[in-house]
């Protein structure tokens, strides 16, 4: 017997042979993109929930609508669905729920354990979860949260891969897998299912994870042996009725459909009351190096002259770590060995419309944040940064998530740095403006690797991926690094990362990062390939902003604008490579007017790239 869930041309599959296992498949307009592949639970101390089984209840259901999020890369999400729940029965009577979903941008489905008398309270030791695929189809392979991407045919992934975890399949096509609704429950990593062919499967981390390709937490308390299994194995703890996170597969039939497609993990997210939210604000920030009230003051006035909304104070704004009294990160009395009024700083800060946000590493944040989170208030912060939290095991899911909802209940807004990466809980609580879980800037990684983030990682949701200018560690051009404004979706978008405000020398073209706003009413994917270009418009107001970035390998790019209003007529402003200029940056700026009829054309120079400004005439 099969059930399905069909939605916008996606539909997802579940079955039963005659051993009476689950299996399920994935359909893009009637092509298999996922091939029959297995489901089931397996506990510990009960036999596992993976065999034996009889349908006993199917329950259907269709959603036709949309929300509005707080804020997000449009102002408006559809959130139409097809669910089918089918409830199975195995041989000792226990009951086991199959939630299948079908949306516009993909499918999903999810593992319930309903309230019952056989199954009360439990341990997941692993999940039967697989992902066959058909022979031919090619994987980006990811080690570590802020590893480089790596493109090899499925059968041949190695190691505990991250999410989302993106499959080209032999006839055309694409398959992102990744999660949603990560909030008591251990992280999921994909691994080599090494007993079937091209079949990947669920791996439940119970490491902390790996914040480089080869490289552990040295230095903060983790560490990572993989030949001791019990490191690498999470168990979870649960009590009746219990649901996992959703199993997610965004589906596209070319790699530019992937583009702008976040909308799932969201809709798979519990729903917020946007009136619980009036302190949250997003806007783009400017850390300051200098760490000193002086060094303070130039900050600020270089947000507030900049269009710039907050200055984070990074990592070491309240002393080492070590010893362990210098970790009470509630500043109660002012170090007399640093030239750093924190106060005063907030206090001309809000003189100035300019918000201060905190960096708390996880060593801090652990012991210390209930008793600092009402002093941060009183003393009139923004929000925190949280650094190097544990991701993984239940656990530390559990805790952030509730260390994310105290932030909440005193009003303060939160980045999550480092492995941690979006599963929708922005959702739930929209003060988490945005995440790390990416090789951003601060690695100044390749031109290919920029290429490839716009296609996997950023489908998760927002990325910090702390935009560099005048660092001359740059690997891209700077008309790249000015479109990867546009790029990069974070409702805090970190500027600047590496520069004070003294590194600017008047160059006009940082006006495109003034003018650039960091949340969306509409985004659009418009062309490019995984690891090669990607070209995205994205409009507030009436105003649209493009940004097209390259690879290593020069080309030609054509843009159309189609989406622009046709009753307008627009003035497009461009930043574009120009390298005869005699300039440090060479980025050379022109203006010409356009319809939805004009095709912008230009030739895209090794690693660089075009940012481009329209605004009705």
């Amino acid at each position: 017997m099969i059930v399905e869930a069909s939605y916008g041309g996606n539909s997802i599959g579940l079955s039963l042979d005659q051993d009476g296992k689950l299996w399920y498949d994935v359909k893009r307009k009637g092509q298999t993109v996922v091939m029959p592949s297995r489901l089931g639970l397996h506990l510990a101390n009960f036999p596992s929930l993976c065999d034996k089984f009889t349908i006993s209840n199917i329950t259907r259901r269709k959603v036709e609508g949309s929300w509005k999020p707080l804020y997000g890369e449009r102002a408006e999400i559809d959130e139409s669905f097809e669910e089918a729940a089918v409830c199975v029965e195995d041989d000792l009577g226990r009951i086991l729920e199959i939630r299948l979903r079908a949306y516009s941008e993909g499918t999903a489905f999810q593992y319930v354990i309903p309230e019952q008398e056989k199954i009360k309270e439990f341990t997941i030791t692993q999940e039967d979860t697989g992902f066959t695929f058909p022979s031919g189809s090619m994987a980006w392979e990811e080690h570590g949260v802020e590893g480089e991407y790596c493109v090899k045919p499925v059968g041949d992934i190695s190691g505990y891969c991250e999410r989302p975890f993106a499959v080209q399949l032999p006839e055309g096509g694409y398959v992102l897998i990744h999660e949603a609704g990560l909030t008591d429950y251990a992280r999921m990593l994909i691994v080599k299912d090494e007993h079937a062919e091209n079949t990947l499967q669920v791996h439940l981390s119970g490491h902390m994870c790996r914040l480089y390709n080869d490289v552990d937490y040295v230095g903060y308390g983790f560490t990572l042996n993989e030949d001791e299994s019990d490191s690498l194995v999470s168990h979870v703890v649960g009590k009746a009725p219990f649901a996992t996170p959703w199993r997610t597969f965004i589906l596209a039939d070319h790699a530019a459909e992937l583009l702008c497609r976040s909308n799932m993990a969201l809709n798979l997210s519990e729903a917020c009351k946007e009136e619980d939210f009036p302190y949250v604000k997003p806007g783009k920030a400017l850390r300051d190096v200098g760490l000193s009230t002086t060094s303070a003051f130039a900050c600020i006035d270089f947000c507030a002259d900049h269009g710039l909304q907050y200055v984070l104070f990074d990592g070491g704004w309240y002393g080492p770590l070590d010893p362990p009294e210098h970790r009470a990160i509630v500043p109660t009395r002012e170090d007399p060995n640093r030239d750093l009024d924190l106060r005063k700083v907030i206090s001309y800060g809000k003189e100035k419309g300019i918000g201060i946000f905190l960096y708390v590493d996880r060593t801090a944040a652990e012991p210390n944040l209930d008793a600092s989170l009402p002093v941060w208030k009183e003393m009139g912060i923004a929000g925190i940064k949280l650094g190097f939290v544990k991701v993984g095991p239940q656990e530390w899911t559990r805790w952030l998530v509730e260390a994310v909802k105290k932030c909440h209940e005193h009003g303060l807004m939160v980045n999550i740095h480092d492995a941690y990466r979006p599963t929708g809980l922005s959702r739930t609580y929209p003060n988490v403006l945005t995440q790390e879980g990416i090789r951003g800037n601060e690695h100044f990684p390749t031109a290919t690797h920029n290429t490839t983030l716009p296609f996997v990682r950023f489908q998760a949701g927002a990325g910090d991926y702390t935009l560099c200018y005048f660092d001359k560690r740059l690997k891209v051009t700077h008309a790249h690094m000015l479109a990867m404004g546009v790029i990069v979706y974070s409702p805090m978008q970190m500027m600047f990362w590496y520069d004070k405000p003294s590194d600017w020398h008047g160059e006009e073209e940082i006006e495109f990062w003034e003018k650039i706003p960091v949340t969306w009413d509409e985004s659009i994917g418009i062309s490019g390939e995984i690891g090669e270009y990607a070209i995205i418009a994205r409009r507030k107001d009436s105003k649209w902003f493009i940004g097209c970035i390259n690879n290593e390998k020069a080309r030609t790019a054509k843009i159309p604008l189609h989406f622009l209003d046709a009753e307008n007529k627009y003035s497009a402003q461009i930043y574009e490579d120009v390298s005869e200029l005699d300039t440090r940056t060479k980025v050379g700026i022109r203006s010409v007017e356009v319809t939805k009829d004009s095709i912008l054309e230009f030739h895209l120079e090794s690693s660089g790239g075009t940012a481009i400004y329209l605004k009705p005439m």
